[in-house]
């Protein structure tokens, strides 16, 4: 009997060993092989697919006009961390944009909105454009409101430069006050877009100096504040827009208690962006881009002081136009000394419709 229980303790005790020695020979194996597959990647990392150009032709990114031209031609100088125009990727997502159509019901609807914020319902229409119709407050002449039938954007001013007493005694909201009562006003309308829900919000103080809002550093010294709403990264790629500081939904805020005084500016040009539809499309090189803005081409968003421009950064963005896009497509984005900024379209020109002369 105890030699049928010492050989089963024995052959217990080589099995419990062998069992050990095959789970850790497992695991080195398991490491090895990790080891060798990313070695592998590492020296012929994977081909991504082609690019499929499934939108044909797309249309050439509209920006806006340029809002000065340089004295003379600019020359530019390239001083980034790598030395050169850093390496871009060969292509890129472009993302269909579905646009509203006209319909029977869109006046109505515009006036239905016009009332709810106080308006009267009496559409004025726009001699520049027949899309946009205006609406005057009764109640207060220097309140309007223009809004697309359309798109269903609009901008609503309140003219301050003919309210001699708007700014006395008034309480300017601090920057979290307003960041929230910009974000009621567009819940309690309906304005706020789901896709704007983790992008960027910004606050800048405002006070008035020759019936302009000149900008302030601190809310001690406003009598205004205004706060933009920014898209969030698309795909992990940061997104831009055709102007240098308004967002393209933007608040500002007096400190007066009326309710009719308390929005100065709010404008609101929201482009829906249909995420689950898009195409990848070949791009230009960051050199042939670097060349194109060397040549006079691509849209300056901020001039530089001096006719030498020191580009510090390029990156790939894409571009939110305020004016309708049918595609959200990328561009290269050149940073420079003195606020400097200008853009260069990135879809290869080979799959971009020709600019009509």
């Amino acid at each position: 009997m105890s030699n049928s229980l010492t050989e089963t303790a024995y052959y217990t005790r080589r099995a419990i060993n062998w069992s050990i020695l095959g789970v850790i020979g497992y695991i080195l194996l398991r490491i090895f092989w990790g080891l060798i597959v990313t070695a592998y990647l590492a020296i012929f990392p994977p081909q991504a697919p082609p690019p499929n150009h499934a939108f044909g032709s797309l249309p050439p990114l509209t920006f806006p006009p340029q809002q000065a031209s340089p004295a003379g031609q600019l020359i530019y100088q390239l001083q980034t961390i790598e030395g050169s125009v850093p390496v871009a990727s060969s292509s890129a997502n472009v993302y269909f944009m579905p646009k509203k159509g006209s319909n029977l019901l869109a006046l109505s609807t515009a006036q239905a909105f016009a009332k709810r914020l106080g308006f009267a319902t009496t559409p004025i229409p726009e001699p520049s454009n027949k899309n946009i119709y205006r609406f005057d407050d009764p109640a207060n002449q220097l309140r309007h409101l223009w809004y697309d039938i359309v798109s269903t954007n609009f901008i609503i001013r309140y003219d301050f430069q003919q309210d001699t007493g708007l700014f006395l005694n008034s309480k300017v909201p601090s920057a979290q006050e307003a960041r929230a009562e910009a974000r009621n006003v567009l819940q309690t309308y309906g304005l706020f877009p789901d896709d704007f829900a983790t992008g960027d919000v910004r606050v800048v103080f405002y006070k008035v100096s020759e019936n302009k809002l000149v900008p302030v550093p601190s809310q001690s010294q406003a009598d205004a504040v205004r706060v933009d709403f920014y898209r969030p990264h698309v795909a992990g790629t940061k997104v831009v827009t055709g102007t240098l500081s308004e967002g393209p939904i933007s608040i500002v805020f007096s400190g007066s208690g009326n309710q009719k005084k308390r929005i100065l500016h709010f404008s609101y040009a929201y482009w829906p962006i249909d995420y689950e539809t898009s195409a990848t499309y070949s791009l230009k090189t960051s050199t042939q881009a670097w060349q194109e803005l060397q040549s006079g081409g691509g849209f300056l968003l901020q001039l530089p002081k001096s006719l030498v421009v020191t580009v510090r950064s390029v990156y790939l963005a894409y571009y939110d136009s305020v004016e309708p896009q049918t595609y959200l497509q990328p561009v290269f984005v050149f940073e420079g000394d003195d606020g400097f900024i200008a853009y260069v379209p990135a879809v290869n020109p080979e799959y971009v419709e020709a600019t009509a002369n």
